[in-house]
C-alpha cells in the first residue's frame, strides 16, 4: 500500500510539472480607440502600429487551463485633419498617440486538438506616452519652431500638463479590459490572433464631461514558443 501511495504521489507530481509551461512570444499590434467624441473634429486616419512581446506561463492540467502573461505592448491611435485657412492655404495636421504599456493578461484557455481559444481580463500600466504632431502647409512640412503659432507642439508627454495639444488633456497610466484569442500550437511553437477591448477611460482632465470616454482597442498577431 505504501509503495502504491508513493508511486501515485510521484505520478501526480510528474503530471503537475508537465502541466506547467513557460515560454515567450513576440508580435505586433494594430490599435485605435473607441471614443464618445469626434476627437476635436479630426477624422480617424489609420490604426496605429506597434510591437508586443514578453513571457508566457501556462497551467494546463486538462484541456482547460490558465494562461498568464507579462508583456510589453505598444498602443495608440492616429488621426488627421485637413482644412483651408482664410488666406486659401491648405493645412493638414497629423496627430498620433503612442503609449507603451506593461500588460498582464490572465486568460482561461480551452484546447481543441492543436487549436485553442482563450479569453479573460488584462491589466496594464503605461510606462511612457507621447503625442506626436506633424503640420503640413500646401504640401510642405511646417518647421517645428512655428508649431506654437497653431497651438501645437511637435512632441508632448501625455502624463504631464502641456501648454498646447488638446487643451492640456492628460492621460491615465492605468488600463484594463478584456482579451479574446484564437491560437494553434505545433510542437513547442504557437501562433495567435487576438482582439482586446479596453474598459477604462484613458483620458483624465479636470473639465472632462462625465459622459466622455476614450478607450483602447487592439488587434494583435504573435508567434511564440515554450521552453519546456
Amino acid at each position: 500500500m505504501k509503495k502504491i501511495l508513493i508511486l501515485s504521489t510521484g505520478l501526480l507530481f510528474a503530471l503537475q510539472i508537465n502541466a506547467q509551461k513557460f515560454g515567450a512570444k513576440i508580435g505586433f499590434n494594430m490599435s485605435g480607440v473607441n471614443s464618445s467624441t469626434t476627437l476635436q473634429d479630426f477624422q480617424t486616419a489609420a490604426l496605429e502600429n506597434g510591437l508586443q512581446g514578453g513571457f508566457v506561463f501556462e497551467f494546463m492540467p486538462t484541456k482547460i487551463g490558465i494562461r498568464a502573461e507579462a508583456l510589453y505592448t505598444q498602443k495608440g491611435y492616429s488621426v488627421n485633419a485637413a482644412t483651408e485657412l482664410t488666406d486659401g492655404t491648405d493645412i493638414t495636421t497629423d496627430f498620433s498617440l503612442n503609449m507603451d504599456y506593461i500588460e498582464v493578461p490572465l486568460l482561461l484557455k480551452f484546447k481543441m486538438g492543436p487549436a485553442y481559444i482563450a479569453a479573460g481580463p488584462y491589466f496594464g500600466y503605461a510606462i511612457s506616452g507621447k503625442e506626436i504632431v506633424s503640420i503640413t502647409l500646401d504640401g510642405e512640412k511646417l518647421a517645428e519652431e512655428l508649431y506654437s503659432d497653431y497651438e501645437k507642439v511637435p512632441s508632448n508627454d501625455v502624463f504631464k500638463s502641456g501648454e498646447f495639444n488638446e487643451d492640456n488633456i492628460q492621460y491615465k497610466r492605468t488600463d484594463y479590459g478584456i482579451n479574446a484569442r484564437l491560437g494553434v500550437k505545433f510542437f513547442k511553437f504557437f501562433a495567435e490572433a487576438e482582439y482586446g477591448v479596453g474598459l477604462n477611460n484613458i483620458k483624465d482632465y479636470e473639465t472632462m464631461p462625465a459622459d466622455e470616454f476614450t478607450k483602447n482597442y487592439t488587434i494583435s498577431f504573435s508567434l511564440g514558443m515554450f521552453f519546456n
